[in-house]
């Protein structure tokens, strides 16, 4: 059964900037088995970010985010913002 998480969160930083730290994070994330599809920001405010990502487990994302905070905060990524909602089929 395949499974997805759509990441939901606030950046207090350019997008560009944010996305850029984004990017130099992939292969970490694809060693965690966290593959990206998708990721975008709010047409209406550059401050909400949504990403989309496939894992293996649910789990995952869970250890990455616990592993990988301080990093993901250094982005511009407001942890406390964070809205996970996890779907599969």
């Amino acid at each position: 059964m395949a499974k997805y998480a759509l990441l939901q969160f606030k950046i207090n930083n350019d997008f560009f900037d944010w996305e850029k730290a984004f990017y130099s994070s992939q292969p970490m994330a694809r060693e965690a088995g966290i593959l990206e599809l998708f990721h975008a920001k709010q047409a209406d405010d550059p401050s909400s970010v949504a990403v989309l990502v496939t894992v293996n487990s649910f789990e995952v994302i869970d250890e990455f985010m616990k592993n990988a905070g301080d990093a993901i905060a250094e982005s511009g990524h407001i942890l406390e913002t964070t809205q996970v909602t996890r779907y599969e089929n």
